[in-house]
């Protein structure tokens, strides 16, 4: 499928660059906040949006925003190192869910929980989970019911905000989620809490059950796309590396009805809150995935080469 294969263990395209002094302030969005004055656009009555959002800024005038369409046709074939998730499996400490007047979100407040590898230069620290609905990329054009963003901040830093300002200081992997018949009984963790939160704001509540950060990765982590880019709300700052698996979970279609009650700092219901697809410009946009599945599909492992060669002898009478 593709003609180039870019072999990238540490990544250095995505190396650390420090901005000019940027006031650290400007990046107070990413506490929660009811008084926050941007918004998503709202639906027509068919469900379309009509027009994009317009929040100014570098959300209007960056180069390296997100989300974008993943597309194949677009990317090159990459090779990264595995994953290393630090305490991914231990549920969060006195977890809290807040109502951002955004999203739904659960902060991390335990440095323990890192990661390390995948091309990112360094360790990065996890600090919050929140989620869109339907999904902010799309992969080769479609659409999915929603999508988790796990954030992270490099661990050089003391606070996300901090981060931010930096180029490449932020790591957020996207899980997508595809509409399927059965809840799924994570988010079910989440979507019963949100009844305490559901209307207001800037409220939190304590989570109603144990949720670790495991529970909402896919299987497969070793397929992924890999793009440098943005915060996809205010001040859309292009400090991230990102990470959105192709490997999707399931939903089912009322738990993202549910999703799409929860209220905006107006009182309405918060119907759809994914940013409008960006463009890719210039920017590298990597595919990677199991070497055992390189190229068209028909590559086969070494191992599993070995055995075939081997069943082929005996079936030959060669073999001694």
């Amino acid at each position: 499928m593709f003609a180039l294969l870019i072999s990238l263990p540490t990544f250095d395209l995505f190396r650390s660059i420090t901005p000019p002094p940027v006031l650290v302030a400007i990046f107070g969005l990413l506490a929660v906040s009811s008084a926050d004055e941007w918004h998503y656009p709202t639906p027509e009555s068919n469900g379309v949006i009509k027009d994009p959002e317009h929040w100014g800024g570098q959300c209007d005038t960056g180069r390296r925003q997100s989300p974008i369409d993943l597309t194949h046709k677009a990317a090159v074939r990459g090779d990264f190192s595995p994953f290393l998730f630090s305490n991914y499996m231990n549920p969060i400490r006195n977890a809290q869910l807040a109502n951002t007047g955004h999203s739904v979100q659960i902060d991390n407040s335990d440095p323990s929980v890192t990661l390390y590898g995948g091309g990112l230069p360094g360790k990065f620290v996890l600090d919050q989970m929140h989620f869109h609905w339907g999904s902010e990329h799309t992969v080769n054009g479609v659409r999915y019911g929603l999508e988790l963003h796990m954030v992270h901040h490099d661990a050089r830093y003391k606070t996300l905000a901090e981060a931010a300002a930096v180029k490449n200081a932020v790591a957020v992997l996207g899980v997508l989620f595809h509409v399927a018949n059965q809840d799924n009984a994570h988010l079910d963790v989440v979507l019963e809490t949100s009844d305490d939160i559901r209307d207001v704001a800037g409220k939190s509540a304590p989570l109603k059950g144990r949720l670790s950060p495991h529970n909402l990765l896919p299987r497969n982590r070793t397929a992924f796309f890999r793009y440098e880019g943005s915060l996809t709300t205010p001040t859309c700052a292009e400090s991230v590396i990102w990470t959105v698996f192709t490997e999707s979970l399931p939903v089912s279609l009322d738990q993202v009805e549910l999703f799409k009650t929860i209220h905006d700092g107006a009182g309405h219901e918060l119907v759809n809150n994914y940013r409008s697809l960006q463009p890719l410009n210039a920017r590298a946009l990597v595919y990677t995935t199991d070497m055992t599945m390189a190229g068209s599909g028909a590559a086969l492992a070494p191992v599993t080469t070995l055995v075939l060669a081997a069943v082929a002898l005996v079936t030959a009478g060669r073999l001694w």
